[in-house]
């Protein structure tokens, strides 16, 4: 039956609009469920459903495959209007579909029993049961009742992910949270990373600072994990991964993830968060979860939104304009088009700087501002956050074709400049400076092109078998521009400015995936699914300038020295250092998920998966739900797990300034070798071939949903994490004489990093999610949002190679901290915060709204090499306020603060850290950033 499955494939597959069905088993079985009628061609149906019949046209026969066909309307009789966007789903099978701007819906099924669901945001829920013959057409025309639109449960929403076949995110056998596009539109945020940051406590994504191209991609996480343990979906489509590799010193060091904000936030329906290891469902990167963004397919509707806002200092201003429109192809197809532009002001929280500028001796600098008329605030560096200016497009299209078939296509492109800065180099630093170009020393500015699409073309077919062929083709560009800068080693030869070179990545993947609900008596229902994924990727780095890295003969200095070779604050690539390398893998799944019985679900899936370059993985999942009484169900799942290498992590080399701490804490510009991992100097230091990581992840919990209006959640996981792959912490020359000698041929080098398969970790924790809706008899409605995280990660064990353990021998505590120093523990376990928990309050009556948010965020830790150094940084509050108005049906104003009392994290308290006044916050660890609050406006049309 699967035999020709085993091509392509994803075991997501997005949620039809028109679908067709297999009969639902015995679903008619039981006694209907609260709020559930019987409808057939005889017995009518509920008093808020009719329905006709039209006769056969031959007798039905228990072989015959002729088909039958469902339709009718959906309205409401409080608006007197149909309802446009109503999903009606088959219950127990991904087959739905959405009324058009009249309200009707049509699906072809083949003879059975159903249970159908109609669902739209802002009504109540509606299940009926329909009985229909060989060739006849039946009519089902329901009607809604109306809630306030606030009143709305996310965990009504049908989901994508978490599930072989449609259902609820209560219903699935995993935890799954939604965001929905109302709970988008209500944030305050401008950018998809920093919405989900917001509303998900076990999502972190924190913007970062002096950290080169970190500065502009946001490190993402969920569950504590890092960046590339977490898999990005659009539509059910694997997203692919940036360009950028993290390197500096920031949480996801030597981690790659994937852009969230280079996605159209306008673009966006709604949001799914998988908490769960998913890696046999949906392959690599899925080890903390999977997030799935669901594209918008509405028609016939238009949507401007303008921003305004600025923090409580008066810099970060952004401002953003967005828009989305559909409009229908033919019958029953829709194009919808998105547009987003987002201009981002830079933040400054920078202290007055009161360290050496000209010389080593305090009373000859100020004789020296004094005659030359500047002031110590003229040698201010930039630290907060960069810059942007940003331009986005998106676009999502269906068009049916016979047979029950459709084309489908989504897409879309995104461009960012940024702007951020680096380290102060000062007059005093001689072989840092051309004098003649900058007496007074100067800030470098990295300047980056940011160029991100993505496009996907596929054709989807429902009947016995689902079937959804696919093909997605990504790609990510970063190119780094640096300016106000100078390579001291051309003297005045050098330019100010330079192209310091780009990194590129692609990636291709063609999916095939197969679904069949199988009709039996021996459970409930049952539905098979298979399918394989195809996937190429490419890497490449390109060379910058040759001004941006050569070493040329300048000297400086009394007595000379030669002076640094390459653009300060960001030496370009060399040639080198170029790579284009390319890999695929092909990866096969299967899987059964069974309605045991009415209460009782189960899930069972394997994978296998072949890379071209580092070999094979076998990997399987089971869950389970079970309904123990009416409101309440237990849920729980095991699964194995795996992470391949990303080509980045295998490819990547350069030579970078990074300011590292000596042994007194005093950051001092180094010049630091990252070697990729086939390289003959990684090999020299004895770093083995790297290997994908490996996980086993288990987790429980409960479901309480005694009524539409409450609902509540609790999972505990545990995930254990073997051969995780990180960029070690740096080998010194200064302090071994076998480094010194290795990185001789390296001009200026002294210290080196390399990626390896180091340690293993443990994360245990839990999350809680509650949804409460309040509807007021005299008018009005209030909801309460609550959710927690309470997450650990711990290093359980690091894996010095023998080969190392060989090359050094002698001083094994100097080698772990060349592999894996007490810094590099600091960024896996204590950079981000243990725990995050949000609870929201809505209220909303007639033409007016007021929403009120408290985030906390728990402690985070600073454990450098030098333990005198340590810092604590306490728990904090943060609050949300935003208040709307209706001005007239079609215009909504919205008065909104983020961080209302301009709450910043702890202040460093320890000499070193703070670095001669600069670094007022950590920018090594974070728990919501540093700009205090943020005070909007927002302008909203519809129509």
């Amino acid at each position: 039956m699967f035999a020709g499955c085993a091509i392509f494939g994803l075991a997501a597959m997005g949620v039809p609009r028109v679908a067709s069905a297999q009969p639902a088993g015995d679903a008619d079985d039981a006694a209907p469920a609260a709020g559930e009628d019987e409808v057939d061609g005889t017995d009518g149906a509920g008093s808020d459903a009719t329905t006709t019949t039209t006769p056969p046209t031959e007798p039905p026969t228990a072989s015959s495959t002729s088909g039958a066909s469902l339709s009718g309307v959906v309205d409401s009789p409080e608006l007197e209007a149909p309802l446009a966007g109503a999903t009606v789903t088959v219950v127990g099978t991904k087959t739905s579909a959405t009324t058009d701007d009249i309200g009707n819906y049509s699906l072809a099924l083949p003879p059975g029993k159903y249970v159908l669901e109609f669902a739209l945001a802002g009504f109540q829920t509606v299940q009926r049961k329909v009985s229909i013959g060989v060739g006849e057409s039946l009519q089902v025309d329901i009607s809604l009742t109306t809630q306030q639109e606030e009143s709305t449960n996310p965990s009504e929403v049908i989901v994508v992910v978490g599930s072989r076949t449609a259902r609820s995110s209560i219903e699935t056998t995993v935890p799954v949270d939604v965001i929905t596009e109302q709970e988008i539109a209500r944030s305050g945020r401008t950018e998809t990373g920093r919405v989900i940051a917001a509303l998900a406590p076990s999502f972190n994504a924190t913007p970062q600072t002096i950290s080169d191209g970190t500065d502009h991609v946001d490190p993402a996480s969920l569950r504590g994990l890092g960046p590339d343990q977490v898999l990005v979906l659009v539509n059910g489509k694997r997203r692919h991964k940036s360009a950028l590799l993290n390197l500096n010193g920031t949480f996801g060091r030597g981690t790659v993830g994937t852009d969230f904000n280079a996605i159209p936030i306008s673009s966006i329906k709604r949001i799914e968060i998988l908490r769960d290891g998913a890696a046999s469902q949906y392959g690599s990167d899925a080890i903390a979860g999977v997030i799935n963004i669901v594209t918008k397919d509405g028609t016939d509707h238009v949507e401007l939104s303008q921003l305004a806002g600025v923090t409580g200092r008066g810099d970060g201003a952004q401002y953003e304009t967005a828009g989305n429109y559909g409009f229908k192809l033919g019958d029953d197809g829709f194009l919808n088009l998105s547009g987003v532009f987002l201009s981002r002001g830079q933040t400054n929280r920078t202290g007055t700087y009161n360290g050496s500028i000209y010389t080593d001796a305090g009373t000859t600098d100020d004789q020296i501002l004094a005659d030359r008329n500047r002031s110590r605030s003229d040698f201010d560096m930039r630290i907060g956050e960069a810059a942007a200016t940003t331009g986005q497009a998106a676009f999502s299209l269906e068009s049916p074709s016979k047979d029950h078939a459709k084309f489908y296509a989504f897409g879309d492109v995104s461009y960012r400049n940024g702007d951020a800065a680096g380290f102060y180099r000062f007059p005093k630093q001689v072989a840092q400076n051309v004098p003649s170009f900058y007496p007074n020393g100067f800030l470098p500015l990295i300047h980056t092109n940011l160029s991100d699409a993505e496009i996907t073309a596929g054709w989807r077919r429902t009947g016995n078998t689902d079937v959804d062929i696919s093909l997605t083709h990504g790609r990510s560009g970063f190119q780094f521009e640096i300016e106000n800068s100078v390579n001291a080693s051309l003297g005045t030869a050098s330019p100010t400015t330079f192209d310091a070179g780009t990194l590129k990545f692609q990636q291709t993947v063609a999916n095939v995936d197969l679904l069949r609900k199988v009709d039996t008596t021996a459970v409930k229902s049952l539905s098979l699914v298979a399918g394989s994924e195809f996937r190429v990727e490419n890497y490449e780095i390109v060379a910058g300038d040759e001004a941006s890295y050569i070493l040329g003969g300048a000297t400086a200095g009394d007595p000379p020295q030669q002076a640094a070779a390459g653009a300060q604050v960001f030496p370009g690539f060399q040639p080198s250092n170029e790579v284009d390398r390319t890999r695929n893998s092909i990866g096969v799944y299967t899987g059964i998920e069974a309605q045991v019985t009415k209460r009782l679900t189960t899930d069972v899936g394997a994978r296998f998966e072949q890379y071209s370059d580092f070999g094979n993985s076998l990997i399987g999942r089971l869950a389970a739900r079970l309904e123990v009484a009416n409101g309440l169900a237990l849920r729980g799942a095991v699964n194995t797990g795996f992470r391949a290498p990303s080509l980045q992590q295998l490819w990547f080399s350069n030579v970078a300034t990074q300011f590292l701490p000596d042994a007194n804490g005093v950051l001092l510009p180094t010049q630091v070798l990252t070697s990729n991992n086939q390289s003959p100097v990684t090999k020299a230091f004895g770093i083995p071939k790297l290997n994908d990581e490996k996980s086993v992840n288990a987790s429980g919990g409960f479901v309480i949903h005694p009524s539409d209006a409450f609902s509540f959640t609790a999972d505990a996981y545990y995930i254990k994490l073997a051969d995780r792959i990180v960029l070690t912490s740096t080998f010194a020359a200064t302090a071994n004489p076998i480094v010194a000698d290795i990185l001789a041929p390296f001009p200026g080098v002294s210290q080196a990093q390399f990626f390896a398969n180091a340690i293993d970790t443990s994360t245990v924790g839990a999350d809680l999610v509650a949804d409460y809706n309040l509807d007021f008899k005299g008018g009005g409605a209030l909801v309460f949002t609550g959710s927690a995280n309470f997450t650990r990660t711990t290093v359980t064990a690091i894996h010095i190679p023998k080969s190392l353990l060989t090359k050094f021998g002698g001083d094994t505590q100097q080698l772990k901290n060349f592999y894996f120093g007490r810094l590099a523990e600091n960024r896996i376990e204590d950079s981000v915060p243990h725990q995050r928990a949000t609870l929201t309050a809505r209220y909303a009556l007639a033409r007016f709204a007021g929403l009120v948010r408290g985030s906390y965020y728990g402690r985070v830790l600073y454990k450098p090499d030098n333990k005198l150094n340590d810092e604590t940084f306490a728990p904090k509050v943060l609050a949300d306020i935003a208040l709307e108005v209706q001005l007239v049906k079609s215009l909504r104003l919205t008065l909104g603060a983020d961080n209302v009392f301009n709450t910043f994290p702890d202040k460093q308290t320890k000499d070193a850290n703070i670095s001669s006044n600069r670094f007022i916050y950590s920018r090594n660890v974070s728990q919501f950033g540093q700009n205090g609050g943020f005070y909007y406006t927002k302008l909203e049309a519809t129509w």
